[in-house]
């Protein structure tokens, strides 16, 4: 359970990014829109989260069968992504705090 923890977290944080890249959802999460350099920020940030989950799936256990699970998480924290965007988008700031508090705690517990 700590594992799919680890991994739905920060490929939710990459869903987050890759969502922050976009106008409209700029708009939603910080009341403007951001400069060019900041949405490319942003759009680098969310493909190394999905990146670094995808990595981590690899690295613990059978590839064959990780992959299917990165599939599975991957897909679960797109619906929450989208669902905290459509109707918790102002506490944006508050879900990333905690999906990043999860990442951190699930990946503490996998290394020791």
């Amino acid at each position: 359970m700590t594992f799919f923890f680890c991994v739905w977290a920060i490929s939710a944080l990459g869903f987050f990014g890759l969502a922050s890249s976009i106008a409209k959802h700029q708009k939603q999460y910080f009341n403007k829109e951001l400069n060019v350099n900041q949405s490319r920020l942003a759009t680098l940030l969310g493909w190394c989260g999905l990146i670094i989950s995808l990595g981590i799936c690899l690295s613990l256990g059978k590839p064959s069968n990780n992959v299917s699970y990165w599939f599975g998480a991957i897909t679960l924290s797109a619906l929450f992504v989208g669902l905290c965007t459509s109707y918790y988008a102002q506490y944006f700031k508050k879900i990333v705090l905690a999906l990043t508090s999860i990442f951190i705690i699930t990946a503490l517990l996998i290394v020791f």
